[in-house]
């Protein structure tokens, strides 16, 4: 008895092997549908049968972009000074002169003190020397001074009157200074970044705030070398910034000659555009136009999904089959069939 269940035992473990293998062979498929054309029964289905044809496709290239502004205006002091006011912040609006930042002007305000003092001194000695070189104007005249009288006369006068001439120019340079101890907007625009606060010390050349023009704001981004010869200027590029859900079609109106050594792309800069919610820096995408090419458009209304595939029902004689077929990308109410038909095959489309 116990031999006998042994042998059962035995048996009933290579049956179970062999249909393991079956199975994993692929010879068992419990009710999954083999790859290829599958026959629908019934009844054939409703629709229309559209004849797939070759057509002109457009080709584009999508890159990643950002807002710029080519206006972006670094406003830096021109004179040191501490920051002792600061009128804007980020994102304020400003107008041609409007003041940013104000530095102490102390210091300027004694050099122009100091430098209208000199400009009395030197007015009140021109005029003594211009009244004793009248008198010795005339008194040469007469004979009563020697020649060399009259001309020491002369370049005292001369030496005063240049004397107030250099200390009016000390006033004027001394004003321009303490004039510029008020940092101003060198034209409209709005205010990207504040770069000083109150206290600190500003020197010559140091940016104090940024401004960019919010009607001269354009996208840019790189394109890999490979297309730089269907790339072209003027062409219409697909623009979207999904931060502020912004789409339109901008021009390109500037391709740059030099490529990046490192990652071996080339810049593309669209045509201005104008949207109160955009700012410089906002990530933007573009689509390129990269010309046309021949392939098989098809209505995504007649793919059907099947778990995970994409299918299309052929239309042959009184029935359909389905068959899986590789989708590209969508254009409008079409979808590009990258695999899986051909010219003249005949698909089943609902009916309307």
């Amino acid at each position: 008895m116990a031999d006998k269940k042994k042998i059962i035992g035995l048996s009933a473990l290579v049956v179970g092997g062999i249909l393991f293998m079956a199975w994993l062979a692929g010879l068992l498929h419990f009710g999954k549908i083999a790859p290829g054309l599958t026959p629908i029964t019934g009844p054939p289905p409703k629709g229309r049968v559209l004849i797939v044809q070759e057509t002109e496709i457009p080709r584009e290239l999508e890159i990643m972009g950002a807002v710029i502004s080519p206006s972006l205006a670094q406003v830096s002091s021109q004179v040191s000074g501490r920051v002792e006011k600061i009128w804007v912040e980020a994102g304020s609006k400003v107008k041609t002169g409007d003041p940013l930042v104000t530095l102490s002007a102390a210091e300027f305000k004694a050099r122009v003190d100091q430098a209208t003092a000199a400009v009395a001194q030197a007015r009140a000695q021109l005029t003594q020397v211009a009244a004793d070189y009248q008198r010795y104007q005339f008194l040469f005249k007469e004979g009563a001074v020697s020649p060399q009288e009259f001309d020491a006369m002369k370049a005292r006068y001369q030496s005063a009157t240049a004397a107030l001439s250099q200390s009016q120019a000390a006033v004027s340079e001394a004003a321009t200074m303490r004039g510029y101890t008020v940092v101003r907007a060198p034209a409209a625009g709005v205010v990207a970044e504040r770069k000083t606060a109150v206290g600190d010390l500003a020197q010559p050349g140091q940016t104090l705030a940024s401004l960019y023009d919010p009607d001269r704001l354009q996208v840019e981004g790189e394109v890999n070398d490979n297309y730089r010869d269907q790339v072209k200027v003027g062409e219409a590029a697909q623009v979207s910034v999904p931060a502020v859900k912004f789409e339109a079609q901008l021009a390109i109106t500037e391709i740059f000659p030099i490529s990046a050594p490192g990652s071996r792309t080339f810049k593309v800069r669209t045509g201005r555009l104008q949207n109160p919610a955009l700012m410089p820096g906002m990530f933007a995408r573009l689509m390129l136009p990269l010309g046309h090419s021949r392939g098989i458009l098809i209505p995504q209304a007649a793919v059907a999904t099947v778990g995970q595939l994409t299918m299309v029902q052929i239309a042959a004689d009184q029935t359909a089959q389905l068959r899986q077929v590789k989708l590209g990308r969508q254009i409008g109410g079409q979808v590009e069939v990258l695999a899986g038909l051909k010219a003249g095959e005949r698909i089943m489309t609902p009916g309307e």
